[in-house]
């Protein structure tokens, strides 16, 4: 921005000296000089902190793992496409035979354990049963049903559906492919279908001029030359730079880190739905405060400059 305004600068003091006829001498240079040296450092530091701008900015989506509670291999799958995709619906599913017949067994051995305990309740009844073999037999019903009810969770698991509505990122899954292998397993990452998060990192300096329902704009690098309007919708009490986590290391004071940028989540007002901006994308912003006004169309003009300095790309044969 500063290179901008002395750009921009210099050439209203060329058209002011050729218009005017101004001579060109030591007093008169000096004096437009120091006079637009003064008048753009003003400029600069009343932008930048009345009307806070930031490049670090970042469209966040909700995701979820595609893991299961069960071990084993996959043996049908789905979905082969990043289609949508509504919650409850099949994923992928491992091999149930295992788990089938674990159940099977079980309702056998349930059935034959209640007819047991039914024979054991009528000697029972007729003082020709011992009141210990009537508890065993009624301790062993209950836990081949507790077995059951596991057995059957386990059969329901092995086949992985939508957590919600959405679609699956890079669907990589494959027939074969073995799940559950882990603790924290997962075969691949569900998008859900929920609005995006803006939310762009300010440096603490800026916070005393954004306010929640401030007016803004963003841009984004993969739309040049375009400006969204946006407005503040919440500015994050917590900076992660500063969180504590329960460790035996002690916090080093001495050690000098880095300011952490303030989290401020924007809300856009404009339809991007016609662009195709991928979740995840990076963007810059800019808030407005209700302080100079006369260098609010200026903060304007310079942001929708800088939106057309995306339409240069020098990345050819880059290594990345």
């Amino acid at each position: 921005m500063d290179l901008i305004l002395t750009l921009g600068y210099v050439a209203l003091a060329i058209g002011m000296f050729k218009l005017f006829r101004i001579p060109v001498t030591a007093m008169t240079v000096t004096t437009a000089g120091l006079g637009g040296g003064f008048l753009m450092g003003w400029m600069y530091i009343s932008m930048a902190y009345f009307h806070p701008y930031t490049e670090t900015g970042r469209m966040y989506f909700k995701t979820s793992m595609i893991s299961t509670n069960v071990k084993g291999r996959v043996s049908k799958v789905y979905v082969h496409d990043e289609r949508p995709m509504k919650e409850g619906d099949p994923i992928y599913e491992i091999d149930p035979s295992l788990f089938l017949s674990a159940v099977k067994d079980l309702k056998a051995q349930l059935k034959l354990a209640e007819t047991r305990l039914g024979q054991q309740q009528k000697l029972y009844k007729k003082q020709a049963g011992s009141l210990y073999e009537l508890e065993k037999r009624e301790q062993l019903v209950s836990s081949i049903k507790a077995q059951l009810i596991k057995a059957n969770f386990n059969l329901d698991n092995t086949i992985v559906r939508a957590p919600a509505d959405g679609h699956i990122a890079q669907n990589r899954l494959i027939v074969g492919t073995m799940a559950g292998a882990f603790r924290l397993s997962s075969l691949g990452t569900f998008v859900m279908d929920e609005k995006p998060l803006y939310i762009a990192g300010f440096r603490p300096n800026g916070l005393p001029s954004i306010a929640v329902g401030a007016e803004a704009q963003v841009l984004f690098p993969a739309v040049p030359g375009k400006v969204f309007t946006a407005k503040v919708v919440k500015i994050f009490s917590e900076v992660a730079e500063g969180q504590l986590h329960s460790s035996f290391i002690m916090k080093e004071m001495t050690k000098h880190d880095l300011n952490g940028r303030v989290p401020v989540q924007l809300e856009i007002v404009d339809d991007i739905s016609g662009y195709n901006i991928p979740k995840g994308s990076s963007f810059e912003a800019t808030v407005f405060s209700d302080n100079l006004h006369m260098l609010i169309e200026l903060r304007r003009i310079l942001f929708g400059m800088f939106s057309w300095k995306n339409i240069i790309n020098f990345e050819h044969g880059s290594s990345e």
